[in-house]
């Protein structure tokens, strides 16, 4: 039943196999924007999520500082990168520690994306970054709950979760569908 609910209302933004797409979140990985429990999935389902990041070419100063931000942004994530303008932007990139950490790890209290890995909801070529930076972000997923209701929506929680919580081979329980998990990139 999951599925169906998920198949009728998610997957227009998440595709089909819950893989998801440009700006969409994969709900098939274990990279949560926030804390990727039932409970925060369920609550997602029912009231929606706002995802915004100003813009922060002005805090850090704009021009070729968004450049080498976006270069030290890159290098989190051992991403092509250049080595001097990632240098340079890391001081910088304290303005940007009050969400995604010091470390770049994110912040799932505020729903900051990790940076440090391969997973880019909004593309990871250095084009993708600097227009983040310059432009910010704004995102919106909407609420269900009017048109769902407490038990479906737990039912679609119960069935999302499952898809990036496959349990261990021989643990005696199904497991999740075995879908494509495409990194989005430019």
């Amino acid at each position: 039943m999951g599925e169906r609910l998920f198949l009728t209302y998610c997957s227009q933004c998440h595709g089909s196999t819950a893989a998801g797409g440009r700006s969409f979140p994969n709900l098939t990985d274990d990279d949560w924007l926030g804390a990727g429990t039932p409970d925060y999935i369920k609550t997602t389902i029912l009231n929606g999520r706002q995802a915004l990041m100003p813009s922060m070419a002005a805090a850090i100063g704009g021009g070729e500082s968004v450049d080498d931000v976006a270069h030290y942004v890159l290098s989190l994530s051992d991403s092509v990168h250049d080595a001097e303008a990632a240098a340079r932007g890391e001081a910088k990139f304290a303005v940007c520690a009050a969400c995604h950490g010091a470390n770049g790890e994110g912040l799932a209290a505020v729903g900051a994306p990790n940076l440090t890995d391969d997973v880019w909801l909004y593309g990871g070529s250095l084009d993708s970054v600097k227009h983040a930076i310059d432009n910010g972000l704004d995102n919106h997923m909407p609420g269900f709950g009017d048109l769902l209701g407490e038990g479906k929506a737990h039912v679609l929680a119960a069935w999302v979760w499952g898809l990036s919580n496959v349990p261990a081979e021989g643990a005696g329980q199904p497991s999740a569908p075995a879908v494509d998990r495409p990194m989005i990139a430019d």
